[in-house]
């Protein structure tokens, strides 16, 4: 199946519908109207990528905040210091692109210092957050005065409870490759089937699945361990090294 933008669209629509009736999101429970953050970029990219996360943060007075409206401003608190898991994430995104862009795998010593603040990193991977979709299995936004640490049982219980909006989102963003970061993440939206066949609950291991697309799972990226500079240019290469497509230069 092939990326239709006027469906995406059609869905997202849909999708938000579904978000709004779902919970009381005009008062306590804010959201962020996730997915792909610009559908002209998205659709024209070489390799398709979604990535699955557990809920977002600061969003739960705001009412609905639209994810491609952030293109104008800060996507997902990139810009913030304290905000960690957009900027390791965009940083694992940058190599890759970058990488199919040159035609070729950006070696270790050519990996710049994209987790300092400044304001040439800050437009390298705004740039390359244009080029995805960001989903979390949790609609709700979380209130950041009570922490950013996850509840598990409290992820899976929404993660189920959204089925069909992560169904929808999912199928009519038509991703070539899926990261899924988080134990909960992984468990709940694999047991609903929506990663497709045969999908092990196995980390740091690229599958594919019945549909040809590929799924990677990861801890989160509050994991420091996992997603410093050499956990991050080792996923890369994992992501990199399981491609099997036409590297050629881009104009994206």
């Amino acid at each position: 199946m092939n990326f239709n933008k006027d469906f995406y669209k059609q869905e997202k629509a849909a999708v938000i519908e579904l978000i709004k009736n779902s919970h009381d999101w005009d008062n306590t429970e804010g959201f962020i109207a996730d997915g792909i953050i610009n559908p002209d970029i998205y659709e024209n990219q070489q390799l398709k990528v979604l990535v699955i996360l557990a809920e977002s943060y600061g969003y739960d007075e705001c009412c609905m905040i639209e994810i491609e409206n952030q293109a104008d401003d800060d996507i997902l608190g990139l810009g913030s210091s304290t905000v960690q898991t957009p900027r390791k994430i965009a940083t694992l995104l940058w190599l890759l692109f970058k990488s199919l862009e040159k035609g070729e795998k950006i070696a270790w010593d050519d990996f710049p210092s994209l987790f300092s603040i400044s304001d040439v990193n800050y437009k390298e991977l705004q740039s390359t957050l244009l080029k995805i979709a960001w989903i979390n299995v949790k609609k709700a936004s979380k209130c950041c005065d009570n922490g950013t640490k996850q509840a598990y049982g409290d992820i899976t219980r929404h993660s189920y409870k959204n089925q069909e909006i992560l169904t929808r989102q999912i199928n009519s963003i038509v991703p070539d490759l899926v990261i899924a970061c988080s134990n909960p993440v992984i468990e709940s939206v694999n047991d609903m089937g929506l990663l497709g066949d045969d999908i092990q609950e196995v980390k740091w291991k690229v599958q594919i699945n019945s549909n040809g697309q590929k799924i990677i799972y990861l801890n989160h990226p509050s994991y420091i361990s996992d997603w410093g500079y050499e956990g991050v240019y080792r996923i890369f290469e994992m992501i990199y090294d399981s491609l099997n497509i036409d590297s050629t230069p881009s104009n994206n």
